[in-house]
């Protein structure tokens, strides 16, 4: 076990936090990732919504715009959720946020749906994966679901640049084992780069902690791209990031 890990991720995302929110403008993040995150989460009027690993509150902030009633966001950089803060003040909306280490979140409500984009990829070996679907379990309601988007667990290192033209790659160790380092690059549209590190576990080993932590009905989700991403560009343009997706969705339900 990588020791400190969730904290090493803190201190790399306050260091990023303006460069990561500016990633956030790549077309492919509203084009194929919010399309499938929403796609997948089913209506939200009326529901309680939990986002974890919120970051500036991106997705935080669609949850309520889309009809969600209560919404929390949480996430364990500072930088970040000052950020989420800075835009909820801009353009109140009634989203609330909350500076905490996921894996040992314990709230004092429950909620629908808990959606984690790009969380469950920083835990660097089972024990902290499974930390990671226990406090998804804790914070749902009898029946709720959660919804998440994640690295692609399944694809081949052959295939981490082939959506450099997106501007997005991965590189890692040509022998990748359970627990190696994979990181992430995202070259902004002001040419500035937003680069992390995540850790590569086996699908095999999602499902098992997923379903050890008592969530049920785990399906890997394929992405899709929005009729509004299709308009935007030439026939086939996406073609390439659906071939070789660095991306996949998760849904389970409590």
């Amino acid at each position: 076990m990588k020791e400190g890990s969730f904290d090493e991720t803190a201190r790399r995302y306050d260091s990023i936090a303006e460069q990561y929110r500016e990633a956030k403008k790549l077309p492919f993040y509203d084009y194929i990732f919010r399309h499938t995150l929403f796609r997948l989460a089913g209506a939200l009027e009326g529901k309680a919504a939990l986002d974890l690993a919120c970051g500036e509150g991106y997705y935080t902030r669609l949850l309520k715009q889309l009809g969600a009633a209560n919404v929390l966001g949480v996430d364990i950089s500072r930088e970040m959720i000052n950020l989420a803060e800075d835009a909820e003040r801009a353009e109140p909306l009634g989203c609330r946020y909350q500076v905490a280490d996921v894996a040992g979140l314990h709230l004092d409500e429950t909620f629908d749906l808990v959606i984690a984009v790009f969380l469950l990829n920083y835990a660097a070996d089972r024990k902290q994966l499974l930390e990671l679907c226990r406090a998804i379990e804790r914070a749902l309601k009898p029946g709720g679901r959660f919804v998440g988007l994640n690295f692609n667990m399944a694809l081949d290192p052959a295939h981490y640049e082939g959506c450099r033209k997106y501007g997005r790659w991965q590189s890692t160790t040509a022998d990748r084992v359970e627990g190696d380092v994979i990181t992430v690059h995202l070259i902004n549209e002001d040419a500035t780069e937003a680069c992390f590190d995540i850790y590569y576990l086996s699908p095999a080993t999602y499902e098992s902690a997923f379903a050890e932590a008592g969530l049920r009905e785990f399906s890997w989700e394929a992405l899709s791209v929005s009729q509004t991403g299709l308009d935007a560009y030439p026939e086939g343009y996406w073609d390439a990031f659906l071939a070789t997706p660095p991306t996949v969705g998760i849904q389970a339900r409590k």
